[in-house]
């Protein structure tokens, strides 16, 4: 058994709910994997053949317009699963997953998930609000990429970036993590240069500051009326 992989399970959302000896069971069927910085870990059409949980670092989920253009659906962050199409049965990937940082993944096989997860019922129920969720997130991306304008789409995803950032209220947010403004661009579905005039707007509006290469946000309010949520 591996004390730290079953401290890390039960500590999760979807496994928080397992006794002990369902933890020991379930971890000696997920191998480790590491993923360096800028590796895909599964792209569009591929088979959707494993269920991943997050172990540590970030991991990028995203489409590709027709004109090429990059647009993020989220941003992983550790604890937390991807790839659920494996919990549909046979089918394929639809969207790309890239590590943002050198990553370590933990993954269950399809025949693991139907015959360890679903047949648990409160895992089973676990699995399918996120499904839940994740849908209506890649809906919600979508209609901001066709419908708003980029001031709009940037304060939206700073606001998301920011919720996994520790920080009390009133007081600046730091982003857990360096972005430039290519890799921003890539998530909103714009240009390079277009973030970069946006953020220089944001920040002489007070909204923003750069602090040793990271974001912080200054004005939650103002960000959250910019994204069109006040």
């Amino acid at each position: 058994m591996d004390p730290e992989k079953v401290r890390f399970l039960r500590s999760t959302d979807l496994f928080q709910d397992l006794s002990e000896e369902e933890l020991t069971a379930l971890e000696h069927r997920i191998p480790t994997i590491t993923i360096p910085a800028g590796q895909l870990i599964y792209s569009p059409e591929e088979p959707a053949a494993a269920l991943f949980l997050l172990k540590s670092g970030r991991v990028r989920l995203f489409r590709i317009s027709p004109e090429g253009k990059s647009l993020t659906l989220a941003i992983v962050e550790p604890g937390a699963v991807f790839g659920e199409l494996a919990l549909l049965g046979p089918g394929t990937h639809d969207s790309f997953a890239e590590a943002l940082d050198d990553s370590v993944i933990w993954s269950l096989s399809t025949r693991d998930v139907q015959e360890v997860l679903l047949a648990n019922p409160r895992i089973a129920r676990r699995l399918l609000e996120l499904i839940g969720q994740r849908l209506t997130a890649t809906e919600r991306k979508l209609e901001d990429f066709a419908f708003k304008r980029v001031p709009a789409r940037l304060a939206t995803l700073l606001l998301e970036l920011g919720r996994a950032s520790a920080g009390q209220e009133g007081n600046p947010i730091p982003l857990r993590a360096r972005y430039t403004h290519q890799q921003l661009a890539e998530m909103i579905g714009s240009y390079r240069e277009t973030v970069t005039k946006v953020l220089n707007e944001f920040r002489a509006e007070g909204l923003i500051r750069f602090e040793r290469g990271y974001i912080q946000l200054v004005d939650l309010a103002g960000l959250r009326r910019k994204a069109g949520r006040s």
